[in-house]
């Protein structure tokens, strides 16, 4: 497993994502993108719990390269982050043909009003405030994984 990048901005790629080898196979897994590492163990913890596999990347360039590799069935992504953030991401997931129809669900902990709107507008599914409530982060991936 490849280190986890350090907050000072610099950026390392695991193009097979986080997780252990044979977990996550293509197509068969979450994808969390977060910069925060405790938020990608915490979900990828809950979501583990309840026999779902997550994979973890830790920027939008790491999570679009991670999503083009393993075709995720659901995209959690965090929207401030470095390297242009969760708008960043959807905009080329959207923009792909081999990722625009996988699932987008925008985590954040801004209350600005207009974001989910915004992020409506850019292709994202649902829309969730940090912290995280285990059991509706669930239901959510759960109801997108249908």
């Amino acid at each position: 497993m490849a280190d986890q990048p350090r907050k000072s901005g610099q950026l390392r790629y695991d193009l097979a994502g986080t997780s252990p080898a044979g977990e996550g196979e293509e197509g068969n897994c979450i994808l969390v993108v977060d910069d925060d590492p405790d938020i990608t163990r915490f979900v990828g913890a809950v979501l583990a719990s309840r026999g779902i596999s997550a994979i973890s990347a830790y920027d939008p360039i790491q999570g679009f390269l991670v999503s083009q590799r393993r075709q995720p069935r659901v995209v959690l992504v965090d929207w401030h982050m470095p390297a242009g953030g969760g708008a960043q991401l959807l905009r080329k997931l959207r923009d792909n043909p081999k990722t625009a129809t996988i699932p987008v669900v925008v985590v954040t902990g801004d209350a600005a009003p207009n974001l989910p709107a915004e992020a409506a507008q850019l292709g994202a599914k649902l829309f969730m405030h940090k912290p995280l409530d285990a059991d509706r982060l669930v239901e959510l991936v759960e109801k997108l994984t249908r």
